[in-house]
């Protein structure tokens, strides 16, 4: 453990963003699961939504949530 105090706030944040960024891809993995088990346009939005949340975010590349949005559309229909 650090001893500096700015060293131990820093990573009592990082604690608290690494389980932000475990939720939030979880919440992704979640709407994606959804839309894939019963394709409609209301499921589709909130995938849709949830990955471009992970994108603005950092939690995965533009391009990947390009791709998987793209992936999405096509199963829609």
């Amino acid at each position: 453990m650090a001893n500096i105090k700015s060293a131990i706030k820093r990573a009592e944040k990082n604690v608290k963003q690494n389980a932000q960024n475990s939720a939030q891809k979880s919440a992704l993995r979640t709407a994606v699961k959804a839309f894939e088990a019963n394709p409609t346009e209301e499921l589709f939005r909130a995938a849709s939504s949830s990955i471009d949340k992970a994108a603005s975010k950092g939690l995965i590349h533009k391009n990947k949530a390009s791709r998987d949005k793209a992936r999405l559309a096509a199963k829609l229909g």
